[in-house]
């Protein structure tokens, strides 16, 4: 990262076909050190190692969710917001509503793109299917010891047990900050959430929530996916109009982004591999995104852990006294409030 600028320059950034060859080193590692051990069974490790290690899509999505990497449809996007602007109830126009499918949630569509970011800025409204929640709130449990004692053995210079002891598995991960766009639309004060109906598959049960909402005249809901068949299925629906959410499927080798979307960018990437480590000038900080210990209120304040190596050091002081005083800040404004 190039911080030289008023923008910070993400540079350097991994090609495919080279974290694809990293990771598979690190399968083959990890597969070598159990053989050797006799601890987890061939199947097992296999399955674990796909469902732990992040692949290069989980890179790819973090800087999605950062607004680092924009939909290539951006401008579509943008007018369908305008037509809701421009549409007034008043004389005749329709009410537009603005739904969610569950990876348009992960995407953050709506904290980049559709949130209120100044006072007088438009607002929209908002729908949420109740069966998207339900989909994020499935949960596949701890990461396991086996798979922890095996990486430690392959890797020891990590120290995984400070970061995954008794922490969530990758997917769960992915799940809760999913959870917390749906949490930000909810408080919002813009959104109304609509019961799914029973139907056999996910899509389906929440497309039907959203088509039986716009059934209602005087209605349109455009509904977000990254998805093409869900859009597919959205069509020929009565006042339900499906807009796909398209990205460039590859990385580029850099950007230049705002130094709100780098922060947002550490967080993700943390949250997906448990700790970066960045040095400077003979100084390590590492940043915790998952950390053993970490609890309910640390997820829902979407906190990071920082360590520096050696400590005391002039940027660690520099970051304790910008916390003390946004902390002063922030009671001072609760009580202007109060």
């Amino acid at each position: 990262m190039n911080l030289s600028g008023r923008q910070v320059g993400v540079e350097q950034i991994i090609a495919s076909r080279e974290y694809a060859t990293a990771l598979s080193e690190a399968y083959a590692q990890m597969e070598n050190t159990a053989a050797m051990q006799n601890t987890l069974d061939p199947d097992t490790l296999a399955d674990d190692l796909k469902r732990e290690l992040p692949n290069y899509n989980r890179l790819r999505d973090a800087f999605r969710q950062a607004g680092v990497v924009e939909p290539s449809n951006l401008s579509e996007i943008r007018s369908r917001l305008q037509e809701a602007q421009q549409s007034n109830p008043a004389r005749g126009g329709d009410v537009y509503y603005f739904a969610f499918d569950n990876n348009i949630l992960r995407n953050r569509l709506y904290s980049l793109y559709l949130k209120p970011q100044q006072r007088h800025a438009p607002r929209y409204n908002l729908l949420l299917s109740q069966f998207v929640r339900k989909e994020l709130e499935m949960r596949e449990g701890k990461i396991q010891y086996d798979f922890l004692h095996t990486f430690n053995a392959a890797y020891p210079q990590v120290g995984i047990y400070a970061i995954f002891q008794n922490q969530n598995r990758l997917n769960d991960r992915l799940r809760l900050l999913g959870i917390a766009e749906w949490n930000r639309i909810r408080e919002s004060g813009d959104a109304e959430v609509v019961n799914a109906p029973n139907k056999t598959d996910a899509d389906g049960r929440i497309i039907e929530a959203y088509a039986r909402f716009a059934e209602k005249a005087g209605r349109k809901v455009v509904v977000f996916s990254a998805d093409n068949e869900f859009i597919l299925r959205c069509s020929g629906r009565t006042n339900l109009i499906g807009q796909l959410v398209d990205y460039p499927p590859v990385l580029e080798q850099s950007y230049a982004v705002t130094w709100e979307s780098v922060g947002r960018l550490l967080y993700q990437l943390a949250v997906v591999y448990g700790r970066i480590d960045v040095e400077a000038d003979g100084v390590w900080v590492r940043l915790y995104g998952v950390w053993r210990g970490k609890k309910a209120s640390h997820w829902e304040a979407e906190q990071i852990k920082l360590t520096f190596t050696p400590s005391q050091t002039v940027q660690e002081l520099a970051i304790e006294r910008n916390l003390r005083i946004l902390s002063r800040m922030n009671a001072d404004s609760v009580q202007d409030r109060q």
